[in-house]
């Protein structure tokens, strides 16, 4: 009777030890892939900080063929974003003619610049969420992509819902496209580049996403007052 009572703790020990081993080894075997915690982590971190600025071009490619170069006359545009949380937006692009071309929301504040002239143009509620929601919607979907594959530092995934994703990024209906491809880049903690493309037809359309300045780009601002006219324009934000 005397050992029992010493014996006690080892077995209590040794059945916590027991539980302990099974609750890591079940804890092992429902974890994601390496390669995609990998991701999820990296992209998440571009989603949540505080800025960032994207080069984001669309191109249009025959498959087989290099990319076209961007300019006015080139299948490819080419759209710089400054992105600040949580509601400020600038972008600006060269149209077809060569003119440049700026907007800069702040929160329900907009501009339109046009021939270096600035125009303050009248809120349209709601459009900031839709905006800020389609810049970051392809981090969104490489936060919680599924197989996902890694060479280096290149990731391969499929969005969550992809052709939901296809057609809120290339316009296209699901059904008219084939061939898609998704991949990611991660560079540090950081995803910095993503790459959503698909063949309608002969053609490959390819939008790349270059994230830079993550958590650290320059704020947005809007223009100074005596160069922002009034105006009753009715444009909306281009989204990327």
């Amino acid at each position: 009777m005397s050992g029992r009572p010493q014996a006690l703790p080892f077995v209590i020990v040794g059945v916590f030890a027991i539980l302990l081993v099974g609750g890591i080894v079940l804890s092992l075997s429902n974890a994601p892939p390496l390669a995609e915690q990998q991701l999820h982590i990296a992209a998440s971190a571009t989603l949540n900080a505080s800025s960032f600025t994207v080069v984001d071009t669309n191109s249009v490619t025959a498959p087989g063929a290099a990319a076209p170069t961007a300019g006015p006359s080139s299948g490819t545009v080419v759209v710089h974003v400054l992105y600040q949380a949580p509601d400020a937006v600038e972008e600006s692009e060269v149209g077809p003619d060569g003119q440049s071309g700026a907007v800069i929301l702040i929160g329900a504040r907009r501009f339109r610049e046009s021939a270096s002239q600035w125009t303050e143009l009248p809120p349209v509620p709601g459009l900031v969420n839709q905006v800020v929601k389609t810049i970051l919607s392809p981090l969104q979907a490489s936060s919680s992509a599924g197989t996902v594959t890694r060479d280096g530092d290149l990731y391969r995934f499929v969005p969550t819902s992809p052709g939901r994703f296809l057609l809120s990024i290339l316009g296209v209906r699901p059904s008219q496209l084939s061939s898609a491809r998704f991949t990611a880049e991660v560079h540090g903690e950081f995803l910095t580049h993503e790459s959503i493309s698909a063949l309608v037809g002969r053609q490959r359309l390819t939008v790349d996403l270059a994230f830079s300045d993550i958590g650290s780009a320059p704020s947005v601002e809007a223009p100074p007052t005596s160069s922002a006219a009034p105006g009753a324009g009715s444009g909306l934000l281009p989204t990327p």
